[in-house]
């Protein structure tokens, strides 16, 4: 989507924005209503690209935008409404009671990226993992920078009129420092250099050393009992979905999501998880077919089996 459209100066006319009874309105409005934001954000995108700049479009092509560009996409979401709402007041529209249809519309859209965003996160759905794979922590330092500095822009622009707005973007600020601490990740070491060795200097051989065991994942120390043993049931989860083993696959899915829901490892160890909830979100589907069967003889006989003997059920 061209978000360069509400960038840079904007054409000011006598009448900018859409009359409350243009049908044009009413069928993107619509398509809000019925959940199809998508739609309405093309829709949009049209209207606007024909100088028609009115802030509940702008809104509803922001939220499109931002939808279909994920999470760290909500600075260049700011820095549009910024240019727009700051910058270019006499160019967006309606001009009749402009100041509260501006509220409302800003209110709309981020009450609605909150509600996302804590959607996504609550059912952990593919969305959500999607999110956890394709954003560094590094990307969402300039968003988290765009959030602060859109406060005081906005709250002077609209005054007592900025109170959700400013309240629900304090909220999804948090969210976004919450989640940019679970996408961090330790930074590689760098490489020691390698010493050149003169050709002419032969030195004798060294006995042949094992280098020292690194421990699993990047993590120092040693690991507990639990956590040892829940590394073993995600590698033995890998190993079934790539060998399609997916009745059993799916046992072990289970049994690790109930670990999981127990204590939340995630937030301090998310290296470990990225592969596990990739993997089953790539795979939901056939995941999903063997769901029924928690209660029957056969998969409690293969849960006992798979307690005892992770190596032999996986194997096998």
């Amino acid at each position: 989507m061209r978000i360069d459209l509400l960038l840079g100066e904007l054409p000011v006319t006598e009448h900018p924005g859409l009359d409350s009874g243009d049908p044009r309105f009413d069928e993107i409005a619509g398509l809000v209503q019925n959940g199809d934001h998508a739609a309405a954000a093309q829709a949009s995108e049209a209207l606007l690209a024909e100088g028609i700049y009115d802030i509940r479009l702008i809104c509803y092509f922001l939220y499109g935008h931002w939808l279909e560009q994920g999470v760290a996409s909500w600075g260049e979401v700011l820095e549009a409404l910024g240019n727009t709402v700051l910058n270019q007041w006499e160019a967006i529209g309606p001009v009749e009671k402009r100041e509260k249809k501006v509220e409302l519309s800003l209110n709309w859209l981020f009450k609605q990226v909150l509600k996302t965003l804590q959607y996504e996160e609550g059912k952990q759905s593919p969305t959500w993992n999607r999110w956890l794979s394709d954003t560094s922590s590094e990307e969402l330092d300039p968003v988290l920078d765009a959030v602060q500095a859109f406060g005081p822009g906005i709250g002077e622009r609209l005054g007592d009129g900025a109170g959700t707005v400013l309240d629900v973007s304090s909220k999804i600020r948090e969210w976004l420092r919450n989640f940019q601490r679970l996408v961090y990740r330790e930074p590689e070491p760098e490489p020691e250099p390698v010493e050149e060795i003169p050709e002419a200097e032969e030195p004798e051989p060294e006995p042949e050393r094992r280098a020292a065991p690194k421990p699993a994942l990047g993590l120092e120390g040693e690991l507990s009992y639990p956590m040892a043993l829940l590394l073993r049931k995600l590698a033995a989860f890998e190993r079934l979905v790539a060998e399609e083993k997916f009745p059993r696959a799916a046992l072990v899915a289970d049994d690790i999501n109930q670990t999981l829901a127990n204590f939340d490892p995630k937030l301090y160890f998310p290296q470990i998880f990225a592969t596990f909830a990739r993997l089953q979100a790539l795979n939901i589907g056939e995941l999903l077919n063997y769901a029924d069967q928690r209660d029957s003889p056969e998969w409690q006989a293969m849960q006992e089996w798979f307690k005892v003997d992770i190596d032999s059920f996986t194997d096998e």
